[in-house]
């Protein structure tokens, strides 16, 4: 295809895209060497969902987000347990640190970026696309320099392809908006709304990931730019973490008996918004743990 703009909006383009880059070149870093074993995976126990929604918790608490404090500190929602939702977590050896979740669309449940932007979203729908919303990303200050955040961008992006999604939603303070386009690659989805349940404004961002990688490689094929997020994203057996970043399909696994209890029992408000047909899915799908008289805390006591 021509490039009709003029040598200097052309020149233009390409000093934004350096500054930009500029900016990605430290993200891509390894810097992960003093980290004790790292690791990333899809939440499969307990404890690591309890630790991951622990991380979101505390940092939405951080900046105001929680208005209405919870003893457990511990933040999810009905989406959190669908058998298709997806709690992806950087380890070290023990410790959950950074976190980031993707929900996949559904009929029965949709998506919680529905609350803002149901509109916007079926029509999406309307074509026979499959949607995801990336959600609870939360890494505890302490930890951000270690770009943890990127790798656990690359390892959905490998998800996302084996899944099938066609179009990744997201829904961000407007205030963050510019680092999800410069460095994730979304684009603008829907207007600016107020969101009540964290008393801040939010945006509708998307990546249409038909497109997404040839959009990527387009943006980083000239060699006068040092910083290459497509390779970064793309490549596998380039970090120790990539061991960990292969996936055989899309996820379609409830949680077990004990995260399901201990989920259900501690915040059995998530379940008061249900209608019927949602109800009885969750019922059949958790029987056991939703009909349970165990209190499965006293065998839990570790301390979030």
């Amino acid at each position: 295809m021509a490039d009709n703009r003029s040598r200097e909006e052309r020149a233009q383009a390409i000093e934004k895209r350096r500054t930009i880059r500029i900016r990605r070149s430290s993200l891509t870093k390894n810097k992960i060497e003093d980290i004790d074993r790292p690791a990333i995976k899809i939440s499969e126990t307990l404890d690591e969902y309890r630790q991951a929604f622990n991380i979101v918790y505390n940092e939405y608490e951080s900046v105001g987000y929680i208005k209405k404090p919870h003893e457990a500190r511990l933040h999810y929602g009905i989406h959190s347990l669908l058998p298709t939702t997806c709690v992806f977590v950087f380890k070290t050896y023990l410790d959950v640190i950074s976190t980031l979740t993707q929900v996949e669309d559904s009929e029965l449940f949709g998506l919680p970026m529905d609350a803002l932007y149901k509109k916007e979203i079926d029509e999406l729908r309307a074509q026979g696309r499959t949607v995801a919303e990336i959600c609870a990303l939360a890494t505890p200050k302490e930890g951000r320099w270690h770009n943890l955040l990127m790798f656990l961008g690359k390892a959905y992006f490998q998800y996302a392809t084996q899944a099938g999604i066609n179009d990744i939603l997201i829904m961000v303070n407007p205030k963050h908006v510019s680092f999800y386009k410069a460095i994730f690659m979304f684009e603008d989805f829907a207007e600016e709304r107020y969101y009540e349940p964290v008393g801040a404004p939010a945006v509708g961002l998307r990546i249409n990931y038909d497109g997404f990688w040839d959009k990527l490689k387009e943006t980083f094929k000239d060699q006068e730019f040092e910083t290459d997020l497509y390779s970064f994203f793309k490549r596998i057996h380039c970090s120790p973490l990539d061991k960990y970043m292969t996936f055989s399909g899309r996820r379609n696994i409830p949680m077990d008996y004990d995260a399901a209890r201990y989920f259900l029992q501690e915040r059995p408000e998530i379940l008061q918004s249900l209608n019927g047909e949602q109800y009885a899915f969750i019922e059949a799908l958790y029987h056991k743990a939703l009909h349970s008289a165990e209190d499965i805390k006293s065998r839990y006591a570790v301390k979030v």
